[in-house]
Order: structure tokens, then C-alpha cells, then sequence
């Protein structure tokens, strides 16, 4: 009960928190700001020494507004090259030139004593190397002082009812002349347990069976990464970054199962992952040409996997089946520009971009029904992908007054993407496919008061493909294995967003609300990919068949299959409501409190039920949560982290899984020993669930409407308690 009284009680705080700086504060709402451009709020480290921040990420944490950015850079991104956008968080103006090496792992290893300003700039600005209609976080690092520094961390993470794993990291930072250099290595280990309790009902609801799932994990791998950086004499400036990452991913879950007919089953599954990348760019102003920029990144990943099934658990197990996956993918990108400003106050960034990707995937699945049966190839699927895309663009930025900003673009995209389907004959089928995209964007920045921001945005967009789609896989959940679809293209979306946002006087905080509307077109889904026949055996429409009578030996003969594929349209629409709040105003100057709720609409054509539905796994409703509160007189701070979705569901041809998620909750607790030296706390997974799942499996095909059984499921995940020491000298 308490569950599902949480968003309505998240949504009355959230607003309350809200108005109540509106009503206290209305009357300081003066243009106080000096600032010259009221889009940017700059920060001197100086104001925060007394929190004795050891890195950066230690600034940045105590900083309104910045928490969202640094878990939005945590859950990664998968756009297609480098694009215009990225990183929300630029070190001297720039963006890190790689994928993999990702921001996020450079912010807890520059020390405090390295930055020289910290700019928050909202909206569109000219002269970034990205291009957002957010909040982009800029650090300026100290000219021409010594960066020698180390830094290093230990941390141990204990599961309840599990294990303590150790990890460290260590890394050196340095400069000498005109060369700068840093490098770092890092020992991942990640172990525990999953555990999950089904109950299985036939389609009267009886009760026929339950099944208690043991699932234990461990992650072992090594990260090293290394920067050089060079300012040669004519003001050209060359950075490289590496990455080297080798690691080993396992997991043994047993199924018991008990009632009528218990089919309980050992799976076992061992991953070996290499990954490595190597980036660069390279800056120098070109006279009356203006300033060039360079960027490019060369990566490597592969994975190995294999999947062991063990059956019959009570008598001498016996090997069933067998999957086995290979992959490689390789991507190579190299991306210039030049910038000329072309009149007062304004600029053209000019040039293109050019992404070559190869994506080489084998899958073999080996079943057998009994222990006296020979283990046989049931499925063989072998796919080699290569997509070269090429772009042009320019984007235009002009300052039109002090308080208008209007950024525009135009990027045109060539792209051609050679699949090979390669039979266990030999034999090719090979899909040779081109597209052409044109891809205009429109961003203006209006301060119509020192404190009042206005941002609207109009951009077309092209996803990014999922390779891993055109293959067969295991689904592991449904125990079933999933077709591959070459064909796929790639996702086109139409965006329209309006935003407002109002700063707080005396950097107490802001105010946002976000609207918007994006229209998408060859939106991927599940598909229905069956090839349906008549009682004479000629083929028919779908709607064709599920006209005719339901006769189970015309079924018997139907291949029912579902995969990943394109439809014609899908729509979303939200509202993003969110307050970053320093609490000076009920006495507690040093805690930080964001809120934020977000309500989002994504419809599209159920393609198995001819029904709008929701995109799968989504949630209408999501609260946010974060509180930091720092006691500097006694170096220490704590806080909590909270994240709240409503239910969401999944869809496929044979199933429906209709799910409540639990509330995500983590806590902290840091102190500082000295100011090159911190303790921390973490405990993680608070609830200890991750939910209840409904599964309603159906017979051939989920139109027909007849329930072969039901699943319920409680997935639970334990708590774990993180202790980290970390420091730099």
C-alpha cells in the first residue's frame, strides 16, 4: 500500500516544494544578476572550500541542477558518430573525443585544486562544441599552473547474504612544458545475487506450480585509460585519449520448480568482453578563416558468450542446450570543421563527418529433447554488417540582441549499410541499402529578464541502429529464441520542445517546465513477420486469416513468428517539471533538494492486436528525488537518491507482461578525513525489489485471445552496502 501511495504523495511534495519558493522569494525576483550574459551562472571554486572538495565531482555534487546532468552522462548514450550534440559536460570548452571513454570517468580524477571556473550555461550559446537545449556545464582548468596529481580509490562492496568484493583505482596526472599527460587503472569486480519467486496458474486459474529463481552473477575486469595533450607553438593544440578495457562476465541461476509436471533447469552462461578505443581532436585558430576543430575515434569490441541449459535436476542432469555468440564491432569516425565568424555577432560552423561500422555476429543454438537424444543445431544465424555513413553540415549562430541567441543548422546524411546473411551452406543473402536524411535544426534562447529563460527547439532526427537487432538471439525471461531482421531502417523523429526556466535570487536554486511533441516515422517494435495461408494454402493478409475459423490444424502448420521491425508512425508527448533548490529558505543553507516529475505519452500501433498501445517497458509517470545536505563545520554530508516509475508493460506475439516497478533508492554518508582525503557510504537497492511481473502466455498468438497460462512473479534484489576511501596528493 505504501508502494502505491508514493507517486501521488511524490506529486503533492513536488509541487508544494515548487510553489513555496514562489510565495517566500517572490519579492527578491529583481534582476540581481551583473552578469553580462544572463545564460550563464559562473561558480569559483573558492566558494566552495568549505566542503574541502577533493576532485571535481566533489564541486560539481554540491552545485543545483548539475545531479541530473551527471546521471544522465551515467546511463551512457547510443547516437549515431559524434554528431552536434553530446556530452552535457565540456572540460575548456570541449568534448571528450571518444564512446567508450566515457566523460563521467575523467570528473572524479581532476583534482579541486585544478579548476580555475566552473560556467553553467543554459540554452543556446556560439562558440561550444555542442549543441543543447539544456544545461551545458563547462570547466575551465588553471593556465600554467603544475597539474601533477594522483589520485586513488578503494572501495569494497558486500551484498547482504552474499559476498565483500574489494576494487581500486589509480590514476596519475601531470605536465611537463607543453605536454600534458594522465593515465589511469582501475580494477572492476561486481558479484551478488538475484533471487525471484514465480507462481504459475492455467487458464481457469488454478494454481498448477511455483519456481524459486537463484540467480548469482560475478563481473571481474580491468579499465585502463591514458590522455596526452600537446599546445604547440602556433596555438594548435592535439589531445589523445586510449582505452583498454578486458573483462569477464558469468552467472549460474537454478530454477526449481515444483507442482504438476516441475521442469526444474541449471543455466549457466560465461561472457569474455574486449573493448578498447583510441580518440583524439585537434584545435588551432586559422587567421581570418576562423577556428578549426578535429575529432576522431577508432574502437574495437568483442564478446564471446555461451550459454549451458541443464534439465532434470532431481535425477542425473543431462545437457539440453546450447547457445553460443560471437561478436565483433568496430567503429572508426573522423569529424572537421571550421568556424568563421562571418559578421558581428555572428558565426557558421562548416564541415562533415564521415562514420565507417562494422558489426560481425554468429549465433548457434544446439537442443535435444531427452538425455538419450543427440544434441543437434536447431538454429544457425551468421551476420556480417558494414555501414558507411557520410554528413555535411553547418550550423549558424547569431547573436541577435543580448538576450536572443538563434541557433540553426542543416546536416545532410548519406548512409548505405551492407548486411550479409551467411547460410551454413555458404550460400549469401545479402541486403545492399542506402539512405538519404536531411536533418534541419532551429534553437532560440530568449532572456526576457535577467532570470527568466525562454528555449524552444525544432530538429529532425536519425536513430542510431541496433545491430545486435538483425540477428537471432536467446531470449533468457521467455525462454524462447528471438528472429533477427536485416531489414531493419533506421528511426526518423520529428522533435518540437518549449521550455521555461526561472532562476532563484542568490543562486538559490531553478525553476523548469518542459513541454513537448516529437513524431516519429519507421518506428522500430515488435512485428508480426508470419507467412499466413488459407485452408487451400495460399497466402493471405493477417486480417485474412484471423477472419477465418480458428481451426487448430491450420494453426499447426502456421509458423507464428514475431521479430524487430519498422512501422509506419508512433507519436510521444510530455510535460518535464523539475526544481533545483538550495533550502536557505527553511534554514538549511547547505542542502541541495532537486525534484522532478515527468509525465510522458508514446503511442504506436500494437502490431499483434491491431490496438494504440504503449511502448513497451514504459512508464507514464516517473518522480525524482535527490537530497544533499553538507554539515561543513563537521566535513560530512549525506543524502539520498530516489526514483519512482509507474507501471509499464512489455508485448510480443505469445505474452503480455504487465509490470510494477519498485521504488529505486540509494543513500549515502561521506567525510571528510582532510582535504585530500575522503571516506563514503553507500547503500544501495534501499527496497531491496525491483517489483512484481504479470506473464500471460497465450496459445500460437496473442489475437486469438486464449490463455495458456499466467505467471506471477516478485523479482527481488538485495541491498548492498559500498565503502570507498579515496584521496590525491
Amino acid at each position: 500500500m505504501v508502494a502505491k501511495r508514493l507517486p501521488k504523495l511524490l506529486s503533492t511534495t513536488i509541487l508544494s516544494c515548487a510553489i513555496l519558493p514562489l510565495l517566500m522569494l517572490s519579492n527578491s525576483f529583481a534582476a540581481e544578476d551583473a552578469l553580462s550574459d544572463a545564460s550563464i551562472v559562473s561558480y569559483d571554486p573558492s566558494e566552495f572550500e568549505q566542503f574541502s572538495p577533493v576532485t571535481l565531482l566533489d564541486i560539481l555534487q554540491r552545485i543545483p541542477g548539475v545531479q541530473e546532468v551527471l546521471n544522465s552522462n551515467r546511463r551512457g548514450r547510443n547516437q549515431r558518430g559524434f554528431g552536434s550534440a553530446g556530452d552535457q559536460i565540456l572540460i575548456d570548452g570541449k568534448r571528450l573525443a571518444g564512446k567508450s571513454n566515457n566523460i563521467n570517468d575523467a570528473l572524479s580524477r581532476i583534482s579541486a585544486n585544478q579548476i580555475a571556473r566552473i560556467d553553467l550555461i543554459r540554452g543556446a550559446a556560439s562558440g561550444l562544441d555542442v549543441q543543447s537545449q539544456g544545461l551545458v556545464i563547462n570547466v575551465i582548468l588553471v593556465e600554467g599552473a603544475s597539474k601533477s596529481t594522483t589520485f586513488w580509490r578503494v572501495m569494497g562492496e558486500y551484498t547482504f547474504g552474499h559476498s565483500f568484493i574489494p576494487q581500486f583505482l589509480i590514476s596519475h596526472s601531470g605536465s611537463t612544458g607543453a605536454l600534458e599527460y594522465s593515465a589511469s587503472i582501475e580494477r572492476k569486480n561486481d558479484n551478488g545475487y538475484r533471487p525471484s519467486e514465480e507462481l504459475f496458474f492455467d487458464p481457469d486459474d488454478n494454481l498448477t506450480g511455483a519456481q524459486d529463481i537463484d540467480h548469482v552473477f560475478k563481473f571481474k575486469g580491468v579499465k585502463i585509460t591514458s590522455t596526452l595533450g600537446y599546445h604547440f607553438e602556433d596555438g594548435g593544440e592535439l589531445r589523445l585519449n586510449g582505452l583498454f578495457e578486458p573483462n569477464q562476465f558469468t552467472f549460474h541461476e537454478e530454477r526449481i520448480e515444483t507442482g504438476e509436471e516441475p521442469d526444474s533447469r541449471i543455466w549457466d552462461r560465461d561472457t569474455d568482453n574486449g573493448k578498447w578505443e583510441i580518440g583524439g581532436d585537434y584545435n588551432r585558430d586559422l587567421g581570418f578563416l576562423g577556428h578549426s576543430k578535429t575529432l576522431f575515434v577508432i574502437n574495437n569490441n568483442t564478446e564471446d558468450t555461451e550459454i549451458t541449459r541443464l534439465r532434470d535436476l532431481t535425477e542425473p542432469t543431462y545437457l539440453y542446450a546450447n547457445e553460443f555468440t560471437d561478436t565483433k564491432r568496430t567503429e572508426k569516425i573522423f569529424r572537421s570543421s571550421v568556424t568563421p565568424e562571418i559578421a558581428l555577432g555572428q558565426t557558421v560552423e562548416i564541415g562533415g563527418e564521415v562514420a565507417i561500422n562494422t558489426f560481425d555476429k554468429m549465433f548457434d543454438s544446439f537442443e535435444r529433447d531427452t538425455a538419450d537424444d543427440p544434441i543437434e543445431l536447431d538454429t544457425a544465424d551468421n551476420v556480417e554488417i558494414k555501414e558507411n555513413r557520410y554528413e555535411i553540415f553547418a550550423i549558424h549562430s547569431y547573436d541577435i540582441t543580448p538576450q536572443i541567441v538563434l541557433q540553426s543548422s542543416i546536416t545532410t546524411e548519406f548512409s548505405n549499410i551492407v548486411a550479409d546473411n551467411i547460410f551454413v551452406n555458404g550460400t549469401i543473402d545479402r541486403r545492399d541499402t542506402s539512405f538519404t536524411y536531411f536533418k534541419p535544426r532551429l534553437n532560440v534562447r530568449y532572456d526576457f529578464t535577467q532570470v527568466d529563460q525562454f528555449r524552444a527547439t525544432v530538429e529532425k532526427k536519425v536513430s542510431q541502429l541496433r545491430f545486435d537487432s538483425f540477428v537471432t538471439s536467446f531470449d533468457a525471461q521467455n525462454d524462447e529464441v528471438k528472429v533477427g531482421n536485416t531489414d531493419l531502417r533506421p528511426t526518423q523523429t520529428w522533435e518540437f520542445n518549449l521550455a521555461y526556466e526561472h532562476r532563484l535570487a542568490n543562486d538559490a536554486g531553478t525553476l523548469e517546465a518542459q513541454t513537448y511533441y516529437h513524431y516519429r516515422k519507421d518506428h522500430q517494435t515488435r512485428v508480426d513477420f508470419t507467412d499466413y495461408v488459407n485452408f487451400d494454402g495460399n497466402q493471405v493478409t493477417a486480417d485474412e486469416f484471423f477472419a477465418l475459423p480458428p481451426d487448430m490444424a491450420l494453426r499447426d502448420i502456421i509458423d507464428f513468428t514475431p521479430t524487430q521491425g519498422n512501422i509506419n508512425s508512433a507519436y510521444i508527448y510530455g510535460v518535464d517539471l523539475s526544481s533545483n533548490l538550495r533550502l536557505g529558505f527553511v534554514g538549511i543553507p547547505e542542502a541541495t533538494l532537486t525534484l522532478g516529475y515527468r509525465y510522458e505519452r508514446r503511442r504506436s500501433l500494437d502490431q499483434f492486436t491491431q490496438e494504440m498501445r504503449n511502448f513497451a517497458r514504459h512508464s507514464d509517470h516517473v518522480y525524482k528525488l535527490n537530497f544533499r545536505h553538507d554539515i561543513s563545520k563537521w566535513r560530512f554530508a549525506y543524502g539520498f537518491d530516489m526514483n519512482i516509475r509507474s507501471d509499464w508493460a512489455n508485448y510480443d506475439m505469445r505474452y503480455f507482461q504487465p509490470q510494477s516497478p519498485s521504488a529505486r533508492i540509494t543513500a549515502f554518508a561521506e567525510y571528510n578525513i582532510n582535504t585530500s582525503i575522503k571516506a563514503r557510504l553507500d547503500l544501495l537497492e534501499i527496497t531491496g525489489s525491483q517489483g512484481h511481473q504479470t506473464t500471460v502466455r497465450y496459445t500460437d498468438h496473442i489475437r486469438f485471445n486464449e490463455v495458456s497460462s499466467r505467471e506471477e512473479r516478485e523479482n527481488n534484489k538485495p541491498r548492498a552496502l559500498q565503502v570507498s576511501l579515496q584521496g590525491s596528493f
